[in-house]
């Protein structure tokens, strides 16, 4: 149920979905002054939610800072939710997401010597249909880019974070106990990754891919995006997730 509910609440806290709320709410009052309440609220909203500066500020505050690595691990640990699985056109194409440096960057650590093993986490987190299991999917992806299917470690079961920390420290655990481990994940995630599999009790580093800031420094306050409204969400959910993984005793 939590699952359940946790993937169908999701629109609740995407700014778009403020704004159309807004829009009906001062289209359907009837009361001038309330009408004009309302236009406020909605002009307030997307003027901040759309601005990059703010954004990106907000992002520099919650994402970690990236980690220069001065030693290689036996085991690089990909966090899932990279790939597109509703990709077009279905025909043997390989199709992902935004969040795809998590992928592209874990194989320049391996090229360049840095892991010598991918751990591979994430099955389907669809909740209406039974969708395909991402971990399995994507390794025809890593050995047509060259890497040996000897060195990629698969765990095709994990829904979500916490599965993912659970599923893959009973793998090292049991079969790498001595391995040294490197988590792999997008900066905005990597707070609430690492909660989670510090609670395992794995010992690992981390590696932050995906970084929502960007080098146009000041630049970005004067830059209204209406996309910026859909990049929040990334946020959002990270914080309500950790807030709910924290009551639920996951991190």
């Amino acid at each position: 149920m939590f699952f359940f509910l946790s993937k169908a609440l999701l629109f609740l806290i995407r700014p778009i979905f403020w704004v159309m709320i807004l829009a009906f709410l001062a289209f359907i009052s009837k009361r001038a002054a309330r009408r004009r309440r309302y236009a406020l609220i909605l002009l307030v909203v997307l003027v901040l939610f759309s601005n990059r500066g703010l954004y990106e500020a907000v992002c520099g505050m919650w994402e970690l800072p990236p980690q220069k690595l001065t030693q290689s691990y036996d085991i690089g640990i990909l966090l899932g939710g990279y790939s597109n699985s509703n990709g077009y056109p279905q025909d043997g194409r390989h199709h992902f997401n935004p969040s795809v440096n998590r992928l592209t960057q874990t194989l320049e650590l391996y090229q360049q010597g840095k892991i010598r093993n991918i751990l591979l986490t994430g099955g389907s987190a669809n909740i209406i249909t039974k969708g395909k299991l991402e971990s399995q999917e994507v390794v025809d992806f890593v050995e047509d880019m060259g890497i040996d299917r000897k060195v990629v470690i698969v765990e095709p079961q994990a829904r979500n974070t916490w599965e993912n920390a659970q599923f893959s420290a009973k793998i090292i655990k049991a079969k790498y106990p001595q391995a040294s481990c490197i988590l792999i994940t997008s900066a905005w995630h990597m707070r609430r990754a690492r909660a989670c599999f510090r609670k395992t009790g794995l010992e690992f580093d981390f590696y932050c891919t995906d970084y929502k800031r960007s080098n146009l420094g000041g630049w970005a306050w004067v830059q209204f995006d209406p996309g910026v409204l859909g990049d929040w969400e990334a946020l959002f959910k990270e914080w309500v997730g950790m807030l709910v993984y924290a009551m639920r005793g996951y991190v």
